[in-house]
């Protein structure tokens, strides 16, 4: 029998366990435990203002928290009947891809790489080649400077609020941020190719896809949820109407199914139904990667975060364009309080989130609701596991331990946000 035992998984956000047990090619136990303790943000929101619910579910994650802040204003909006300008929505998707560029950057280079180039860190990388771990740190710090000059701070962001924000980045700021967007093209696509040259195996996942589609954007910040496989395209906001959450016994993180099939969120999913709508830079990019889409390898996550990376530091240096000739306002618009139910949907680096709230007549949360996109890949990833473990179950233990975690760091999972 192969029997693996990983007590708090090295290179992940969070703190989880593997189990994995093997005898004569069958998979006889196979399990993530999320041993984090659950810290009930859903609640924490009800009884509260409905302004205070972005703040309260930021602290889900400090990884991700722009995210957060941004889904849940956003259903905050829907419940309340707000509209918003087209500059306030620009400026929340600068947002949202400061958070890409940052996660994606550290998720590459600092967790996933080491796997390739076997070393158990980054450390020995950046003496052995402290030009790609420059490079890393450069992608990085301008994600972390975005999210500062667009959101007010790095972690938790605080301008972005409902209707609008309460301040944004004088237009000379916005400029300098453009051109270095612009400078980092030649970064993403040496990402691209880095992990292009990784060989991954040859595997495939057996669950379907789920991300948002949009008819003229590469959606992270709008859009409609869209299965792979089965076809449709249904309102994000309607959320809990095709996806089901249940308690397993081994973790403090529910599984998600849609159809009663798990199912994978991230970059793959969002390349799969969205590739047509990437920028030059992207497509360049996922030209480079050596790809054939639709593919339904876990591995290739990495190597699609990478293209993400360079359709992203393009994307935004369009946007501040637009920004910086467009005029208008992203002052907070008037509203009334009301009461009302709202959901809403953006993609984070890991994975399409949701959020919703009921609000009452005087503007207290009454309801909350939140499904990370790591509580959604949790039972797929374990589906994963279940398929892959056999078919490397020959080679010896370390290198066993080595893939079924790179396996698990594919994901890039966040466990805070699974425990919400």
């Amino acid at each position: 029998m192969t029997r693996l035992t990983v007590e708090h998984v090295a290179r992940i956000e969070g703190h989880g366990n593997i189990i994995v047990n093997v005898e004569n090619g069958e998979v006889r136990e196979v399990r993530m435990d999320i041993v984090e303790p659950a810290r009930f943000f859903e609640s924490m929101v009800v009884g509260r203002r409905f302004d205070e619910a972005p703040l309260i579910t930021s602290r889900i994650c400090g990884i991700c928290s722009p995210n957060h802040v941004v889904t849940s204003i956003k259903a905050i909006e829907a419940a309340l009947g707000i509209e918003v300008s087209e500059r306030t929505k620009l400026l929340r998707k600068l947002l949202v891809y400061g958070s890409f560029l940052q996660n994606h950057a550290t998720h590459l280079y600092i967790l996933a790489a080491p796997d390739y180039v076997g070393l158990p860190s980054v450390f020995p990388l950046a003496e052995t080649m402290p030009e790609v771990v420059d490079r890393a740190l450069r992608l990085k710090k301008l994600g972390n400077d975005l999210t500062t000059a667009v959101g007010g701070r790095p972690v938790h962001p605080v301008s972005a609020v409902v209707g609008g924000f309460t301040s944004e980045p004088a237009p000379a700021l916005l400029a300098s941020y453009r051109d270095a967007l612009l400078s980092v093209a030649a970064d993403a696509l040496a990402t691209t190719e880095l992990f292009a040259s990784f060989t991954v195996p040859d595997f495939a996942s057996a669950g379907e896809m789920l991300a948002l589609t949009a008819d003229d954007d590469y959606a992270i910040y709008d859009g409609d949820t869209a299965a792979l496989d089965a076809g449709w395209r249904r309102p994000s906001a309607g959320y809990r109407s095709f996806i089901s959450e249940s308690v397993v016994g081994h973790s403090n993180a529910k599984h998600s199914t849609v159809g009663g099939r798990p199912f994978m969120v991230g970059s793959v999913p969002r390349m799969n139904l969205n590739a047509d709508r990437l920028n030059d830079s992207g497509r360049a990019a996922l030209a480079k990667s050596g790809v054939a889409l639709p593919t339904r390898n876990t591995f290739h996550m990495n190597v699609m975060q990478a293209v993400e990376l360079a359709d992203a530091s393009a994307r935004c240096a369009d946007y501040i364009e637009r920004l910086l000739d467009m005029g208008g306002s992203s002052v907070p618009q008037p509203f009334r309080i009301r009461s009302g139910q709202g959901g809403s949907a953006t993609e984070a680096p890991r994975g399409t989130l949701y959020h919703s709230y009921s609000i009452d007549d005087d503007g207290f949360v009454t309801h909350g609701d939140v499904i990370t996109p790591t509580a959604q890949n949790l039972a797929n990833l374990e589906a994963d596991m279940r398929d892959f473990a056999p078919t490397v179950a020959d080679r010896s233990e370390p290198e066993f331990a080595v893939l079924v975690e790179e396996l698990v760091r594919a994901y890039d999972p966040c466990l805070s946000c699974s425990v919400h």
